[in-house]
């Protein structure tokens, strides 16, 4: 059965979405999209961080939801290597020349002024740590430095400025999202801090990942490359400390941590100021920031949690107190 495609307001009524920054656990914004199309509530704007950034965009061009849904369920644990696999350039792992091309075969030359609904991707300013909200000018430029993890993906330079990835300044943009949009403004959050805050046990999930981690790291090429060794030994140590394992702490792992601690004070300070409407947790607790190949489950989770809270998500709609004026667009 085909999917509805997103009913797209043009600006005039509708949410306001802020999609979270989160890795693989991001497609669950995928599913979110699913839910809000299948029942009929409208769209009309989307501001994301990092992969919430990328799928608002997919969605913001009009990309049908099943087309969606199958390109980001299509990966498996190779598909995903190749995007990331290491070419060592600087300031990353990766180059991003390959995530550079896939954007630009499916993104194609869109120019965000021309969307039909409203878009903003995050991004921090590399040299002064400034945040940086992308409306206008080429999409694929926008996503791809939104989207630039640091220490996996390079730096992305637009004009005479480097940036890195949104997540680091604003993980969740809902105060953006109200600030360039109005309201009502819906959150996503599948962050890895919150990720961490609402695990729960769950079944054991498939040993294939990290057998295939630990063949990876097995490869004599891996000694050439000692921070995407420290990378892969931090992932597999997280998840033996998903399983109730004593975690092993290593460089890259406390760095992990360390982030995931300043991503949840930075939302807890812009809560304060300027919160959203309603906040949404996909439950992706046990998705790791790599596992595109997990894309069927997290999209069933962001699925699963519209579904169970429409009645507050229809409210939003019908509650003139969160309904607000459009702001003029603006720059920067």
């Amino acid at each position: 059965m085909m999917q509805p495609p997103i009913n797209f307001s043009h600006r005039k009524s509708g949410l306001v979405l802020a999609l979270s920054s989160g890795g693989a656990a991001g497609m669950a914004h995928i599913g979110v999209l699913q839910a809000l199309a299948e029942n009929e509530i409208p769209v009309r704007a989307v501001v994301g961080a990092s992969i919430g950034a990328e799928i608002g965009a997919f969605a913001a061009t009009g990309m049908p939801m099943d087309e969606l849904e199958s390109l980001a369920t299509a990966f498996d644990w190779k598909q995903t290597l190749q995007l990331f696999m290491p070419d060592l350039p600087g300031g990353g792992l990766v180059s991003g020349r390959k995530i550079l091309d896939f954007l630009n075969n499916r993104l194609g030359p869109h120019k965000i002024n021309d969307l039909p609904i409203g878009y903003a991707a995050i991004a921090t300013d590399l040299e002064t740590g400034e945040q940086v909200v992308f409306d206008q000018g080429d999409l694929v430029d926008a996503v791809r430095a939104s989207i630039s993890l640091p220490g996996l993906i390079a730096p992305y330079r637009v004009g005479t400025r480097w940036f890195v990835d949104g997540g680091v300044i604003n993980p969740l943009p809902f105060d953006v999202a109200r600030e360039r949009f109005g309201g009502p403004v819906l959150a996503v959050a599948v962050h890895a801090a919150v990720r961490r805050r609402g695990k729960r046990k769950l079944p054991p999930r498939s040993g294939q990942w990290p057998a295939r981690v630990r063949q990876l790291l097995r490869q004599p090429w891996m000694g050439r490359t000692q921070a995407f060794q420290e990378w892969l030994e931090a992932q597999l140590a997280n998840y033996r400390k998903s399983r109730g394992e004593k975690p092993v702490w290593t460089a890259r792992s406390v760095l992990d941590q360390v982030m995931d601690i300043t991503q949840s004070e930075i939302i807890r300070l812009r809560m304060t100021g300027n919160p959203p409407d309603l906040m949404l947790e996909p439950d992706v607790s046990r998705i790791g920031p790599l596992e595109f190949y997990r894309g069927k489950e997290a999209v069933a989770a962001g699925r699963a949690v519209t579904r169970d809270r429409l009645t507050e998500i229809k409210a939003l709609l019908e509650d003139k107190n969160t309904t607000q004026d459009i702001p003029q667009p603006s720059v920067g």
